[in-house]
């Protein structure tokens, strides 16, 4: 069952104008419930009507609004519906705002318009935030031109039903790097279907990232760049993206290899795109390395999961480093691998060249190599009280947390110095989960509270240099979770997406995937939703076609390949998990 979608987008009030885990110790696998649905495209054609003479104030609202669900997208019609002056100012491309419902309209001269489950999305589609039933509310100041009501201003933004939108509109990213230049972060975005949806990409992509993610994200792409024409694609798959700049911008300035990195991610995800053509001001753009036409498979070296990230498994087999996959683990030679050093949690770096272990007391934090006879294990944390299992991001820098009296204490470490980073909201919580995306710039938790479990998200700031400047206050997800419901486990299932493994009744558990910037609807990620017998944890990976497992103690399950037999693990493994 796919939860009902809520989405869109907009600017805020100006526009309403008012994975690692730790192994179970029971609970067998009984069943697994196959939940996966298909996604429909392109929505039917809707061809709206003007405005009929004579129409009422109400009339001409009612009729605006239907105007918007045009399909294909089109605002036209429904800047008939406004008087003269405001369609002029009228500006729908700054946002979008769906709702579920619209309750009876209120008012004479100036018309208001409650909504039901109101989200709002900016201008590239990107999800801003969901409106309270007080704020969720279009006002229509109306006015009399002739002797025809219109519309004498209206909210810069689509506004439609989330069903309608859900139709026409897929999740997708616009890729940006981060502050190093090192690694390419995805930030998602819902943008329309079928032949808009790489010309939505690009404009979004030259839009740049939000000013508040300045210290998160930046882009390589020249200020100042607009989309001449939209983007066609031809029959052999080739795209055309012509942009238009100031004189100051050259061909020079479009071909560093981040920039082609970035154009290239994001456009590949139009499964219709085979190369991509630029030109700047009506001439070709030459692209070093690749001709003329970019290939969208450029920009290996940026992949946001980690360039040459390993794919085994890694595991803690009797207390000793062991890897490889479900039907064969084998012997780690680094001293995590060769010695008993007491440890019940571990996390391996993306290369698989360092590893770092939680001692069984969960105070300290061991750092060794993985592969390395000669190697020696090193106490790079002393004196904790509760220690999370540790995550690595790209730069191998280190991350956990420590669970105190007075509540959660993020670490992160580089070069064996260890230091605190306060993470507002998150700080002096009592967090059961915590992970740090691969790429550095996402942060996610577990916090448990008496009413239930609440999943938090945040940014991670970062300088040039790579160095952590500190942390964006982390704001809840709207998982809509029954009071009292817990989140036993979760992990990465993409760069921008997580898979939560919670409980609903004692022999019963669900599998979910989504959002990580909280727009509040499930990914369809084809996995599968439920299954019989107790919780148990979660082993998930970012990396594309990467399997998720849910690991009890009777077995495990491929929650990708559900009809995948898998044999009983080794009774002496208490941990598993991917790189990262």
């Amino acid at each position: 069952m796919t939860p009902r979608w809520r989405a869109v987008a907009a600017t805020a009030a100006a526009l309403l104008l008012a994975g690692c885990v730790q192994m179970p110790t029971a609970g067998p696998i009984l069943e697994v419930e196959d939940t996966q649905s298909g996604n429909t495209s392109g929505g039917t054609f809707i061809d709206p009507a003007p405005p009929e003479p004579g129409a009422s104030a109400r009339e001409v609202v009612s009729g605006f609004l239907e105007a918007m669900k045009a399909a294909p997208i089109k605002t036209t019609v429904a800047a008939q519906y406004l008087s003269s002056e405001a369609q002029v100012r009228w500006k729908p491309e700054g946002g979008t705002i769906t709702y579920s419902d619209l309750d009876p309209v209120r008012g004479d001269r100036v018309l208001t318009v409650p909504m039901v489950d109101a989200e709002v999305y900016d201008s590239r589609g990107a999800w801003s935030r969901s409106l309270r039933a007080g704020d969720a509310e279009l006002s229509f100041p109306m006015t009399l031109e002739g002797a025809e009501w219109r519309i004498a201003e209206a909210p810069d933004a689509l506004v439609v039903p989330e069903s309608w939108f859900e139709d026409r509109f897929s999740r997708a990213a616009l890729y940006f790097l981060d502050p190093t230049g090192r690694i390419l972060v995805p930030e998602p975005v819902f943008v329309p279907e079928g032949d808009q949806f790489a010309t939505s990409l690009v404009r979004g992509l030259l839009a740049g990232p939000p000013r508040h993610l300045g210290t998160v994200v930046r882009s390589t792409v020249p200020a100042g760049l607009s989309l001449a024409l939209s983007v066609p694609i031809d029959d052999d798959g080739l795209a055309e993206v012509s942009l238009q700049g100031p004189p100051g911008v050259s061909a020079e300035d479009l071909v560093s290899d981040e920039m082609i990195a970035q154009v290239a991610w994001t456009l590949r995800q139009d499964p219709r795109i085979t190369a991509v053509r630029l030109t700047l001001n009506g001439r070709a753009v030459p692209l070093p390395g690749h001709g003329q036409e970019l290939s969208p498979a450029a920009g290996a070296r940026l992949d946001p999961v980690g360039s040459g990230s390993v794919r085994d498994l890694f595991a803690l087999r009797d207390g000793l480093l062991v890897r490889g996959d479900l039907e064969e683990f084998d012997e780690t030679s680094g001293p995590l691998g060769s010695q008993q050093l007491g440890v019940r949690t571990a996390a391996v770096n993306l290369t698989a060249t360092q590893a770092a272990a939680v001692t069984t007391d969960g105070t300290s934090l061991l750092v060794a190599p993985v592969e390395d006879e000669e190697g020696v294990a090193t106490e790079l944390f002393a004196g904790g009280t509760d220690l999370l299992p540790p995550v690595w991001d790209f730069t191998d820098r280190l991350w956990w947390v420590d669970r105190t009296a007075g509540g959660a204490v993020v670490w992160t470490s580089t070069n064996e110095r260890a230091r605190q980073v306060r993470v507002p909201g998150l700080t002096g919580r009592n967090v059961t989960s915590f992970l740090v995306s691969r790429d550095g710039s996402r942060l996610a938790a577990v916090v448990r509270e008496p009413g239930g479990d609440r999943v938090v998200t945040g940014r991670i700031q970062r300088d040039e240099r790579g160095r952590v400047l500190g942390a964006t206050r982390v704001r809840p997800l709207d998982l809509e979770l029954e009071p009292g419901r817990r989140i036993n486990d979760m992990g990465w299932r993409s760069p921008s997406s997580l898979t939560l493994l919670s409980d609903i009744t004692g022999d019963l558990s669900q599998v979910r995937t989504v959002a990580v910037e909280g727009a509040p609807a499930d990914l369809d990620t084809g996995a599968t939703s439920r299954i019989r017998g107790g919780a148990g944890t979660l082993v998930s990976s970012p990396a594309r076609n990467e399997s998720v497992y849910v690991v009890q103690a009777d077995g495990v399950a491929d929650l990708v390949d559900p009809a995948r037999e898998i044999p009983p693990l080794d009774e002496g493994i208490t941990w598993l998990g991917f790189v990262g």
